[in-house]
């Protein structure tokens, strides 16, 4: 699914898509689902977990159009179109979510977001959304790494771009004068699964770098470190415990 954001790009022309196998429009699910289930992970907050449901509905409506077509070849060109409205829509409050999370200043972002929804309506085009979708699950990754950087965790902090650079990788595979060919068409899936599943392991580890912390996930970020109260139990400002014995020692 998510290959249709940036790939894109490179046959936003073409009129007529390539050709489909049924295993190959069922395949599309397993991105469809790797990369739901890391912007679920991801979300720090219910707004944002509402995100990613609209995001992942999103996936599955261009995922089910692939199969109706390849399977049934029935075209529902709505399910097609639905994709980036959701994607864009729902990549806007995941944003917004850890905009929050992260004590970044959210006005720009929701001022850019109700630009780009006032221009489609106006243009009655789904375009504005491709490009702002693009840009905001590329952002999304962005904050990942940022969160992911800030909880210790630097092999996620490292996976995010890499999966933002497998996206791009395939944009001038997308242009290439084979693209329409089925075996060239797997490759590109196959790039394309890989590439959310790395989304996926970093999401993960980001998640369980914050739960290994104790904390709940949507404060983890906002609630100022605390010292454990048994740690200055019994300490008067003069004199501490030893760390064996139990002694005391005047400092």
């Amino acid at each position: 699914m998510f290959m249709d954001v940036l790939p894109i790009l490179a046959s936003a022309a073409e009129e007529q898509p390539p050709a489909l196998s049924v295993a190959l429009a069922v395949e599309d699910f397993a991105p469809t689902l790797l990369a739901f289930a890391g912007f679920l992970l991801l979300a720090p907050s219910a707004l944002g977990r509402v995100g990613a449901v609209l995001m992942g509905a999103g996936g599955a409506s261009k995922s089910t159009w692939k199969l109706l077509h390849a399977a049934w070849s029935i075209d529902v060109d709505w399910l097609d179109d639905l994709l980036f409205p959701l994607l864009a829509a729902g990549g806007l409050l995941l944003a917004l979510s850890l905009h929050r999370s992260l004590r970044w200043w959210r006005w720009p972002l929701l001022l850019i977001g109700t630009g780009v929804a006032t221009l489609a309506v106006q243009a009655r085009s789904v375009q504005p959304a491709f490009v702002f979708a693009t840009a905001i699950v590329i952002w999304i990754s962005v904050l990942g790494t940022v969160r992911a950087w800030k909880h210790g965790n630097a092999l996620a902090a490292g996976l995010f771009p890499v999966s933002v650079l497998a996206v791009i990788v395939l944009v001038p595979l997308r242009g290439h004068a084979a693209s329409d060919a089925l075996a060239f068409q797997w490759v590109q899936q196959g790039m394309n699964t890989m590439a959310q599943g790395i989304f996926f392991v970093a999401a993960l580890l980001t998640y369980r770098a914050v739960k290994g912390k104790g904390k709940d996930f949507t404060d983890a970020d906002t609630v100022d470190r605390q010292w454990p109260e048994a740690e200055h139990a019994g300490y008067d400002g003069t004199r501490r415990y030893e760390p064996q014995g139990g002694r005391r020692r005047r400092l």
